[in-house]
């Protein structure tokens, strides 16, 4: 389905919920918060409900308070799922979905996506989902505030790590110029991302970059981060997002990984690359996906082990 489809849906529902999926970033948190803002301007009621409570590092967003983790019984009639490739990774917040009660629109970037619910507006060309949403409000005919803007400018840029990855096109700098134009400081937002790091989240990166690793003759580059770390340095596993594009950034690497330790024994692996090499496709050999350039997996089981497994798997498809 396509944009006045979406258009449709918003305007046919007064209450609307808005959703996205587990272990929130950036393009989840500011294409959630910079829709529920055009569909408040527009007089809907609107709620934001996720599993997972917002990084500490995504708290410079203006309204982030706004996203409820408190899941119960819901009274709206519309549940828009944003940057999510299926309802199953929204967590538990599916359980606060009653398809009898309610419609679902699927706003979505991923070409991992499954094209669920009643409406859907899913576009793996897209650099972010916050670029859709941007085209969502055109549809809907809305003059983007200075505030709105800034906000989906914050996604756009983590997802296309500040406008260096392949999936950056000529429309996607299109829009980060008319964000700016809508009076979104493009200046203010990189320090929030990239200037504002607390001191134990660069002490962690160092004791992750002394460990780096290279495998598959320098073509694969990997870091892993422990509960033993995370506890020395109190450290939020929640804001190490970032972590992986050091790992990317190494000369010959064609593909970066990052091996998160979760207190759960779930071993939450993040995939980058070049470009070069389809990290989706990859992540799909362990359950996951995400785009060409950027995807995760999660594999339950203890660290070295799944390290080995996924390494191996790897290594043997950039031989």
């Amino acid at each position: 389905m396509s944009l006045p489809d979406i258009a449709a849906a918003v305007a046919k529902h007064r209450r609307i919920l808005i959703t996205s999926h587990t272990n929130p970033d950036g393009d989840n948190i500011a294409s959630q918060l910079g829709l529920a803002s055009i569909l408040t301007g527009l007089g809907k009621r609107v709620d934001i409900l996720d599993q997972d409570p917002v990084p500490s590092r995504y708290h410079y967003l203006p309204g982030w308070e706004r996203i409820s983790n408190d899941i119960g019984p819901q009274a709206a009639t519309l549940a828009i799922v944003v940057d999510c490739a299926s309802v199953e990774r929204i967590g538990r917040v599916a359980e606060a979905i009653t398809p009898a009660t309610m419609e679902i629109a699927n706003i979505d970037h991923h070409i991992s996506n499954v094209n669920f619910g009643q409406y859907c507006h899913v576009d793996p060309q897209a650099s972010s989902t916050c670029e859709l949403i941007v085209r969502v409000a055109r549809q809907l005919g809305v003059k983007l505030s200075a505030e709105q803007a800034t906000i989906l400018l914050s996604g756009l840029m983590t997802d296309t790590g500040g406008f260096r990855y392949s999936s950056t096109s000529p429309a996607t700098l299109r829009t980060a110029a008319q964000l700016v134009e809508s009076g979104a400081d493009l200046a203010w937002v990189a320090e929030q991302l990239y200037m504002q790091q607390p001191p134990n989240q660069l002490r962690l990166l160092g004791d992750l970059l002394i460990d780096l690793k290279l495998e598959a003759g320098g073509k694969l580059a990997w870091m892993a981060v422990t509960q033993a770390q995370l506890k020395r340095h109190s450290f939020n596993l929640a804001e190490s997002e970032e972590f992986v594009s050091y790992a990317i950034a190494a000369r010959g690497a064609e593909v970066g990984m990052l091996f998160k330790e979760q207190a759960d024994g779930v071993i939450r692996i993040s995939f980058r690359s070049k470009g070069r090499v389809d990290v989706n496709r990859l992540a799909a050999q362990f359950g996951g996906g995400g785009h060409v350039s950027a995807a995760g997996a999660r594999i339950k089981g203890k660290l070295a082990e799944v390290e080995q497994t996924v390494i191996a798997a790897v290594a043997k498809e950039l031989a």
